[in-house]
């Protein structure tokens, strides 16, 4: 008796099991808030657009850090530490070892550090810059609060077809600190995205020492780029806020080295984060983006710091031996605004912008 009622119930459930299966299965095929395992977790990876709102680190790759440094210490970026010759046992490039050594100094301007990177041994993403573009700046690095988050973001990019170029881990003394350089440039412009995970920061309050006036904010970050619709559209797509505006920019008052000027540009504005992101591709020259593109490519231009008497700025710097390269103004709200670009480029391939914008 127990043997038969035992079967029975058996086939009772089986019966009941493949009805309950069978009605899974149809819920699944029919309702749009299901998808399969593999799709909840591609589903689930988000752009956090909280950790690029702020840029923390820049990488600036140059042949003579000792050259490059001096000069823009006297420019007023005094809150500078000389790391010495370091190594990077763990750094590898496109998926492969590539342990590097590298001459090294860092620097605070603001809430901005600076990661001035000379090359020694080893280190292919620094090196083929180099070689392509010379000096300049690389990346500009984000900070994400935790380990989870920057692998999240990792696995993100990668589900937009976005690789690591370079990778590198370090043990600090509050845990493991790891930063990735994402395959960006080719399409967007000339720009490296990089993610830090760096538990070190997170754990200690940040001290920033006084640089000397202007250069004691970075207030602006820009590219030359040849095709400021193309960058907008990659960035979009990588889930980004498009560009606020696209502007045929003829400003008033042009002047390139000296004497009238006639250039023109469209400028393309994001200006999501704490800092304007200026992405620039020329249309009539001559001026300093037609020079800057003849010796680098697309790439990183300048940085912007903002100046209470640009007369008096202008003076400043001159002094400390950056004379203007370009000048230009803009009607503003309570007056005219001015942007003058300092000629900085031979000394790292970064420009140097002072602003004045009256609003």
């Amino acid at each position: 008796m127990r043997r038969g009622y035992s079967s029975k119930l058996v086939l009772m459930c089986t019966a009941i099991c493949g009805l309950a299966l069978l009605a899974e299965s149809v819920a699944a095929r029919s309702s749009p808030l299901r998808s399969p395992a593999r799709g909840d977790e591609t589903d689930a990876l988000v752009l956090n657009h909280d950790i690029y709102h702020h840029v923390a680190q820049i990488i600036w790759v140059v042949r003579d850090v000792d050259r490059v440094v001096a000069y823009w210490q006297r420019l007023g970026v005094h809150n500078i530490h000389r790391d010495g010759v370091l190594r990077f046992p763990n750094l590898t490039y496109r998926g492969k070892p590539d342990p590097a050594t590298a001459k090294q100094v860092t620097a605070n301007v603001g809430e901005l550090e600076i990661k001035w990177i000379q090359p020694v041994e080893g280190g292919q993403f620094w090196r083929d810059g180099l070689r392509q573009h010379g000096d300049g700046i690389r990346a500009l690095g984000y900070t994400v609060h935790s380990p989870q988050e920057f692998d999240d973001q990792i696995k993100y990019f990668s589900a937009k077809s976005v690789g690591v170029v370079v990778q590198d881990s370090w043990q600090g003394p509050m845990g493991r600190g790891r930063v990735a350089y994402l395959d960006t440039a080719a399409q967007g412009g000339g720009h490296t995205l990089a993610l830090i995970d760096e538990p070190d920061t997170r754990s200690a309050a940040a001290v920033f020492a006084s640089n000397v006036y202007p250069v004691t904010k970075i207030t602006h970050f820009a590219w030359v780029v040849n095709d400021v619709r193309s960058v907008d559209a990659y960035y979009t797509n990588l889930g980004f806020q498009p560009f606020s505006r696209i502007d045929h920019n003829v400003s008033l008052d042009r002047i390139y080295r000296g004497r009238p000027g006639t250039y023109e540009m469209w400028l393309g504005w994001d200006r999501t984060g704490d800092a304007p992101f200026e992405w620039v591709q020329q249309i009539v020259g001559p001026d300093v983006y037609v020079e800057y593109g003849k010796k680098h490519g697309e790439g990183f231009h300048h940085l912007g710091v903002n100046v209470s008497d640009m007369d008096e700025a202008i003076r400043l710097m001159s002094a400390r031996g950056a004379s203007p390269s370009q000048d230009a103004s803009w009607k503003a709200s309570k007056g005219k605004g001015r942007a003058v670009y300092l000629d900085s480029e031979p000394y790292g391939g970064v420009t140097l912008e002072l602003i004045y914008d009256p609003h």
